[in-house]
């Protein structure tokens, strides 16, 4: 986590030259309408909701030359997670912007908001994508939908965001009368319509993939599973940290889910760490040595790798989310980088700490100075930064990696930085594609 994530400067770029261009456009309009008026900014929110939709389909585009755009496919995710209800707020508020011109002009509100109640076609289809998206988003942001259902939903975003850009494209005054400005929508649009067909349509046909095959699947506790692979022909090179995506090429709904790579890169088979909380997960104690896998990746920025320059780490994984800890530490019994690490493990208690085990035999052969302490929450309370920084003092060069759920991880960045550590020294990840 960084004091400005990469995606964010994409964002605030592409948005200053939406405004710029309709600014530019707005003014060049003879005879238009006054520049502050109703019209005038609803038409510029709409254009910013496009310039959103655009860069967020691209921000989930799920390719290794894209993610650095936005600093790993973890950071693109969050940004999409938080960015997603503001592009359909904007257009919302469009729309409400829209009104007063338009009883001015002598329509009605209900014709521009009950579908098919006015006698104009166009206004009629306008009002039913404005409640198809309304109900879209109150669907998509659910936390009550099921994975597999969340991840069919989403790929409607791409059609939603073509209907709505056909629409300003059309219709928009300042877009149609302006060129630069409509080249740039239009490269938007493009962008936007190329990403979303990519991942949703062709990406089970033309992504880059690693066959594999189950060698071992080990029940760790009653909701961790580790998937042991081993690769069919050539393996994947991977950075310890990162995570994939799987997919079982028999079972009859071929989806795509997203683990942590627990193993090194140093190691020829491939171990992926689950819990088990959805039907994909769940079935995965029913694959048989042999059975094929598919593996779509590595993805991600949360690797040590990336933070050479900090020799002193603290690593804290809360749940599963000790998994990609795992594989870091395996890293470090093979490699001569001798950091200074300290490791805690954040568990409920005992029976929901399954690797604290392995992490005991890995750490004595780790070549760098690591120190593990279990913290069982049920026993002594939740982790504190301060705890944590009572150890670890001084400050001056240390890092805290953070994997765990959006809620830990987003309580210990901000003690983390309450106590003084910098943005760029707090590298989180929660792991939460839902």
């Amino acid at each position: 986590m960084s004091s400005v994530a990469p995606g964010w400067w994409l964002v605030g770029g592409a948005l200053a030259v939406t405004t710029v261009l309709w600014g530019a456009g707005r003014a060049a309009m003879p005879n238009g309408e006054p520049f502050l008026s109703w019209l005038g900014p609803s038409l510029l929110i709409s254009a910013w909701s496009i310039t959103l939709m655009a860069v967020l389909l691209l921000a989930t585009t799920r390719s290794r030359s894209i993610e650095p755009l936005f600093g790993g496919l973890d950071r693109a995710v969050r940004l999409h997670r938080r960015l997603g209800p503001l592009a359909i707020g904007l257009m919302l508020v469009h729309v409400a912007l829209y009104v007063p011109p338009a009883v001015e002009a002598g329509g009605s509100v209900a014709g521009l908001l009950v579908p098919f109640w006015s006698s104009h076609m166009v206004e009629g289809f306008n009002a039913l994508i404005l409640w198809v998206v309304i109900a879209w988003t109150a669907l998509a942001y659910s936390r009550r939908l099921r994975y597999e259902a969340w991840l069919s939903l989403h790929g409607l975003l791409g059609p939603i965001f073509l209907l709505t850009s056909a629409h300003a494209l059309s219709a928009g005054p300042t877009i149609t009368a302006y060129e630069p400005l409509r080249f740039w929508m239009w490269i938007l649009v493009l962008v936007g319509a190329a990403s979303w067909l990519y991942r949703v349509v062709l990406y089970r046909w033309i992504a880059p993939r690693f066959r594999y095959a189950v060698r071992a699947v080990d029940r760790r506790s009653d909701d961790a599973v580790d998937l042991v692979l081993r690769p069919q022909s050539r393996r994947m090179i991977y950075e310890p940290g990162t995570f994939v995506f799987v997919n079982r090429p028999r079972r009859s709904r071929r989806e795509l889910h997203p683990f942590s790579i627990s193993s090194s890169p140093a190691e020829r088979d491939l171990r992926v760490s689950v819990r088990m909380v959805g039907d994909f997960t769940r079935d995965l104690p029913s694959l048989a040595p042999g059975d094929p896998v598919e593996v779509f990746g590595p993805f991600g920025g949360f690797t040590p790798h990336r933070y050479a320059h900090h020799r002193r780490l603290v690593w804290i994984g809360a749940g599963i989310g000790i998994t990609p800890f795992l594989g870091m530490l395996r890293f470090e019994t093979t490699n001569d980088d001798f950091r200074r690490i300290w490791l805690w493990y954040v568990a409920r208690d005992a029976s929901h700490a399954p690797y604290d085990g392995e992490i005991r035999e890995i750490v004595p052969k780790a070549d760098s100075y690591v120190d593990y302490e279990l913290w069982l929450s049920g026993e002594r309370g939740r982790l504190t930064a301060s705890r944590v920084m009572e150890t670890v003092q001084p400050l001056d060069d240390v890092a805290v990696m953070l994997c765990g759920s959006p809620g830990f991880v987003r309580d210990m960045a901000r003690q983390f930085a309450a106590l003084g550590l910098p943005p760029e020294r707090i590298i989180a990840e929660d792991f939460h594609f839902h």
